[in-house]
């Protein structure tokens, strides 16, 4: 941690600290573990210059302002320390933290999960829905507002594909962007039109979501909310937690819809639909060249998660009959 990070804690916000141990996880960003003198655990959080601008920053400020009302509406998130009203710190134009509770926990994934946590995870994640149902829409009302979700994009992102990439595609790729091509042809222009909008975490996968024996203990990073379908945090959370192999763990699925139920109304025909949502938002991250060779665990898994989408499109509906 730099030094004048050091110095502005305990200049800003009054936190002085013996220790620090650096966190891992979180592209490019820094993070730190702080033991501070009061005896409370601290994270801070510096924000990579190479990898957002200052707009970019400025608008993960107002997700963390909706994270701070969130968490007074019961959510399991961190609490965020704020400098008057503001959460980001600016020190200079390349130098951006901030500074939040560490929350105790750890990630779990398909193997490790358990069906108690799943059905603490569907009521965590309902919680949030309905706590995000408190904001008002944006004025600009795109899916979501930081990019736009049509069936148009997709066709512009396969046709591109399609001549970038095809030419030289591996096998292992040349089927996967083959597979893309009939669920495309059968997508109406009306597809997202019966998917309930709103704000969403955006980024609700296994890395991101913090478990006690009991249950779920935090939600964290907070950084990509927006407004969005909040269908695609249920498909992202079954993907992540309920896809073991190539099976979808239908006891796991079920166990997040029994939570989740106990606030808001979801169906079996709803989970399968978030499923279809996420294929369409997701696709075009994951279902690409660089994916196909050696890459890290985690983007594999994403495209891994993409493909058993395609094979399984058009038997979603049964697969989820229990």
């Amino acid at each position: 941690m730099e030094d004048r990070i050091i110095a502005d804690l305990k200049e800003s916000y009054g936190i002085t600290f013996s220790h620090s141990t650096p966190v891992t996880g979180g592209l490019l960003n820094l993070k730190w573990r702080i033991s501070t003198d009061s005896g409370r655990d601290l994270l801070v959080k510096q924000y990579s210059a190479k990898r957002f601008n200052r707009e970019r920053i400025e608008s993960i400020e107002s997700a963390l302002q909706r994270q701070i009302i969130l968490e007074e509406c019961g959510v399991a998130c961190p609490v965020l320390r704020q400098c008057g009203d503001r959460v980001i710190r600016w020190l200079d134009d390349q130098t951006a933290y901030m500074v939040m509770e560490f929350c105790p926990g750890r990630t779990e994934t398909s193997d490790t999960v358990t069906i108690a946590q799943m059905r603490s995870l569907g009521s965590a994640c309902a919680v949030m829905h309905r706590a995000f149902s408190r904001f008002p829409a944006p004025p600009v009302k795109s899916m979501p507002v930081s990019g736009g979700y049509t069936v148009d994009s997709l066709w512009e992102n396969f046709n591109f594909r399609m001549t970038k990439d095809l030419p030289d595609a591996d096998a292992a790729y040349r089927t996967a962007l083959l597979a893309l091509e009939p669920i495309l042809r059968q997508l109406g222009d009306g597809f997202y039109d019966k998917f309930p909008t709103g704000f969403a975490h955006e980024d609700f996968h296994s890395g991101n979501i913090l478990f006690d024996a009991g249950g779920v203990s935090a939600i964290v990073d907070f950084d990509r909310n927006c407004y969005s379908y909040m269908g695609h945090d249920i498909g992202r959370t079954v993907l992540s937690f309920a896809l073991e192999e190539h099976t979808l763990n239908i006891n796991k699925a079920g166990a997040f819809l029994e939570g989740y139920s106990r606030h808001l109304p979801l169906t079996k025909s709803d989970i399968a639909d978030a499923l279809r949502l996420t294929w369409c938002i997701e696709t075009p991250w994951w279902i690409r060249p660089e994916f196909f060779g050696t890459c890290d665990e985690i983007p594999k898994r994403f495209k891994d998660e993409m493909l058993w989408l395609s094979e399984h499109w058009f038997e979603l509906d049964a697969l989820l009959r229990w």
